[in-house]
């Protein structure tokens, strides 16, 4: 069987960045179906408010972000909708890296709200989708990056996998410049943006969030970097100045 055209959407790259789970919770919001078929939650709190659309962390699920952040999120006013990846949670088919770009953009036109009213929220890994989503939807009502990774190739050296892909480091360099250069999207959005970090992040360090502040085109664009807490517990660390930070974006946010 062929393989991927795409370099970046070959298993061994999947295998690096990718650690999807299984779970029994049936999700409250379904796009697509089959091997396309995400299986997200979603809280709505009021037809007219906007939505926040979030992309949680390699190594999460949909339904934990839903647990620990919904409240969040619907205390503060706003529908939120929690982007299950696929093969992760009960979504269909395997993760692939770049396969699954557009797949934002599926979920936002699925909830049926207009760009302005959409907030994207990347964790982690997720903030490459939520940059996706700001270069997709330039209209975008607002972007949040939690935790994020500026350089794929630097976070993973995804290059070192050219031989178990079958082709040369160039042609997985070229990939990455051609789909993932944060810094050209972030330079072509001029919408609100917010960036966390925790200080004591050691797995992705804190000049990853001072290169997105740095990128980012808007005039409206602010970077936190907490004193507390690491990668994974960056929120309960920082739980009140967290809260307050995203509330305060949210309630500045187009609705």
């Amino acid at each position: 069987m062929p393989g991927p055209e795409n370099p970046l959407d070959h298993p061994a790259i999947a295998w690096r960045l990718f650690h999807p789970r299984r779970t029994g919770i049936l999700p409250t919001f379904v796009v697509g179906e089959g091997e396309l078929r995400l299986g997200c939650h979603a809280i709505r709190v009021d037809p007219q408010a906007g939505w926040v659309v979030f992309f949680h962390g390699n190594g999460e699920l949909a339904a934990e972000s839903e647990r620990h952040l919904g409240h969040l999120f619907t205390a503060a006013g706003w529908n939120a909708c929690f982007v299950e990846y696929r093969g992760y949670g009960d979504s269909g088919g395997r993760p692939a890296l770049a396969a699954m770009l557009g797949d934002g953009q599926r979920v936002a036109a699925a909830l049926g709200a207009p760009p302005e009213k959409i907030v994207a929220f990347g964790r982690s890994l997720g903030s490459i989708y939520a940059i996706e989503l700001a270069r997709r939807l330039p209209a975008l009502g607002g972007l949040v990056l939690e935790s994020g990774i500026a350089s794929l190739n630097d976070h993973w050296k995804l290059t070192q996998e050219a031989e178990e892909v079958g082709c040369d480091p160039a042609e997985i360099e070229a990939a990455l410049a051609a789909d993932f250069d944060h810094r050209a999207k972030l330079s072509a959005y001029s919408g609100r943006m917010l960036v966390l970090h925790a200080a004591g992040d050691r797995l992705v360090v804190p000049a990853n969030a001072k290169r997105f502040h740095a990128w980012g085109a808007g005039n409206e664009k602010r970077l936190v970097v907490f004193p507390r807490g690491d990668h994974n517990s960056i929120f309960f660390a920082n739980e009140s100045e967290y809260t307050a930070e995203v509330r305060r974006f949210l309630a500045r946010a187009v609705v």
